[in-house]
């Protein structure tokens, strides 16, 4: 008789079902097999203490670790990676846009990269999202701010949406046990792409004159406030013609450009923008031929520019007019903005004008215009004081000598 048999004894009991058994060396060895798994030996027999543990770790995968193989993507149960993975399938994710998305999965992925400590592999990739508390978060946070506060704010941003999937999607962690909640990040205003003054648009339009690309795309920019995208794809048909009436009930006929601003429209379309098309506008406008339709905003060749090169094409142009550099498209709509809140322009039309989502903008112009009203108020009261006071001097010198 062989050592073993290659014929496996029936086994017929419902109560464990992938279990055979054979005869070896004489004695009945009963065995579990998976379909698709190798087979696991289990010691004595049914009712055994043994075989009833090994049975149980067999039917839950445990009998035999299988080979783990570190694939793109991968992410342990209930940890950052698992967040990340589960945040890209949420609606909230699905309604950025694609540069948002790509800003915040770069620091994101900066993020599950970083090793919880320096003198072990271990990174928040494979960490639960439960061990990531207050002091180890600003730990993080202080990590970069010493280099870059803006990265710092963006990053703090990133792991918060992280942490928002643990507790409002998958319930991982409780509200209140959010390790940021007492973090806060301020970034002072940004110096970058300031407002024109005066002098500086004076000499641009100098340099290019009305009926050139370069003062088109100037004039776009300042008169509508528009953003880059914006400007590049303004068409002729976006412009119309209404009658519109008055609060006071009067009517007036209006030319505007209608159209819908380009940002946010994956969320909800974009904001949809009536802005007045003002004299200067109108004068920068009235030269360029029409009779093609397409966009406003057109190259040598009658082309539409492409939204990316506008930022380039706009340092050039203001280098050709020997403005320093610094000055870019997206000042010209900070310039619109400054320039509405020194007309006196209340701060929610400023709002509606710029397409703003919010207050928090409109209101750094408003304060900025009254800024320096206030400087002029404070310059009259003091000259006139001092004027008074001149005055009165003269009168008692005079009365003096008579």
């Amino acid at each position: 008789m062989p050592e073993e048999s290659l014929m496996a004894r029936p086994f017929k009991d419902a109560r464990y079902p992938g279990v055979s058994s054979r005869i070896k060396n004489g004695r009945i060895v009963y065995r579990y097999r998976a379909k698709g798994m190798p087979e696991i030996r289990l010691p004595g027999k049914p009712g055994d203490p043994k075989f009833e543990a090994e049975y149980q770790k067999a039917t839950q995968g445990l009998g035999k670790k299988a080979a783990i193989i570190d694939l793109p993507g991968r992410a342990l149960p209930r940890t950052f990676g698992h967040a990340a993975r589960r945040l890209e399938t949420t609606m909230e994710w699905l309604d950025f846009d694609e540069a948002t998305q790509r800003k915040n999965a770069r620091l994101i992925e900066r993020f599950l990269n970083l090793k919880v400590d320096p003198k072990y592999p271990l990174t928040w990739r494979d960490t639960p999202v439960e061990h990531l508390d207050a002091d180890r978060l600003r730990a993080i946070i202080e990590g970069i701010f010493g280099t870059n506060r803006t990265v710092a704010k963006h990053m703090l941003v990133a792991i918060k949406k992280l942490v928002w999937v643990a507790i409002e999607i998958e319930k991982w962690i409780k509200p209140q046990d959010d390790p940021s909640l007492s973090i806060r990040v301020r970034v002072p205003k940004s110096s970058k792409n300031p407002a024109w003054p005066i002098a500086v648009r004076e000499k641009f339009e100098a340099r290019h004159p009305i009926g050139t690309a370069a003062r088109t795309c100037y004039a776009l920019g300042f008169w509508l406030g528009n953003r880059r995208g914006d400007i590049a794809a303004l068409e002729w048909e976006d412009l119309v013609a209404e009658e519109i009436e008055l609060f006071d009930g009067s009517l007036e006929l209006i030319e505007a450009f209608d159209f819908r601003q380009k940002k946010n429209r994956n969320r909800h379309g974009g904001r949809e923008m009536f802005i007045p098309v003002v004299d200067k506008l109108a004068e920068a406008l009235e030269p360029l031929d029409r009779s093609g339709g397409g966009t406003v905003l057109k190259n040598g060749y009658k082309r539409s520019f492409s939204e990316k090169s506008l930022s380039g094409m706009m340092q050039h142009w203001t280098r050709q007019a020997g403005i320093p550099d610094g000055y870019t498209l997206h000042g010209l709509r900070r310039t619109f903005g400054t320039y509405l809140a020194e007309c006196n322009v209340q701060a929610r039309a400023i709002m509606e004008a710029m397409g703003h989502s919010s207050m928090t903008v409109t209101d750094d112009y408003v304060r900025e215009a009254n800024k320096k009203r206030i400087a002029v108020d404070i310059a009259r009261a003091i000259n006139q004081r001092e004027a008074k006071r001149d005055a009165m001097k003269r009168r008692a010198v005079l009365r003096v000598v008579n």
